[in-house]
């Protein structure tokens, strides 16, 4: 698949509105405890980052780059395509093993084999094709090191058409008012009656990333996320299972199959 290079550059401007409005762990999270919970999702070991070198591909504001540099990584290095990585700098600046750098996942500046680990969350499905990103991102993982991503799964056919026009509308927006809308929507979700009616249409398209348990900012950072991004695929596990397999990688395996996000995958490097 060809990718679009307007299609790139306006990613690039909305996730960094995104990551540059909410650039901070206190405008999405409760406490830094709630972000290592959530983290807890993907259901990777400790040992997935102890003494490692680990890659962030797609670091976004940088949360999950300051996860991994708590939870033992020897050194943790996140890129992204945009200014959110300045927010990135900021909040992992105090620890002294995280580099955060401005990059494209189709021409990383690095050698391949560079890393033990490579994390790469909500990250694939925006680039314009999935599994080319994935392919690169195998290429600089070492032999015997692991591959982690999390992606989109399909909500089936009719779902993910509905999805796609959708998102054919609202990624023209403005930032701002884009902002706005997915505001004034979480918002709603507060209100018992218009909640239940926002249920009824959620079977049929997605206008809003809601839960109770999560901030109200965090609502909107993620119902913004939803509709931003010219680029959003689903996929299959299958589908993946079997591009991995391809790319090289064994012992495959769903690290969370409840998990509700999306498609969790792990996979080790053969040598």
């Amino acid at each position: 698949m060809r990718v679009d290079v307007t299609k790139v550059r306006n990613t690039a401007k909305a996730f960094g509105f995104e990551w540059t409005t909410h650039g901070r762990l206190q405008q999405l999270y409760q406490s830094e405890a709630a972000l290592f919970e959530e983290f807890a999702n993907y259901h990777l070991s400790p040992a997935f980052f102890t003494g490692k070198r680990v890659l962030d591909a797609g670091c976004g504001m940088g949360r999950y780059s300051y996860v991994a540099a708590q939870l033992g990584a020897a050194t943790v290095v996140g890129f992204d395509l945009h200014d959110g990585v300045h927010a990135a700098q900021r909040l992992t600046a105090p620890l002294g093993p995280v580099k955060v750098l401005r990059a494209n996942i189709f021409e990383p500046p690095f050698h391949p084999g560079s890393f033990d680990a490579i994390m790469s969350i909500g990250v694939v499905h925006h680039t314009g094709d999935a599994h080319q990103a994935i392919r690169a991102l195998v290429e600089l993982l070492r032999p015997g090191g692991q591959l982690f991503i999390q992606v989109y799964a399909s909500r089936g056919p009719r779902r993910d058409r509905w999805n796609a026009r959708l998102l054919r509308l609202t990624n023209k927006l403005p930032a701002r008012l884009l902002y706005a809308c997915a505001y004034g929507l979480v918002a709603l979700m507060y209100v018992p009656v218009a909640r239940h009616l926002m249920k009824v249409g959620l079977h049929y398209v997605t206008l809003v990333s809601y839960s109770p348990r999560r901030t109200f900012r965090r609502n909107v950072a993620d119902t913004f996320d939803w509709h931003c991004a010219p680029y959003k695929s689903f996929h299959t596990q299958d589908e993946l299972i079997s591009l991995l397999h391809t790319c090289g990688l064994t012992h495959i395996r769903v690290t969370n199959p409840s998990y509700r996000g999306g498609i969790t995958l792990l996979g080790e490097k053969s040598h």
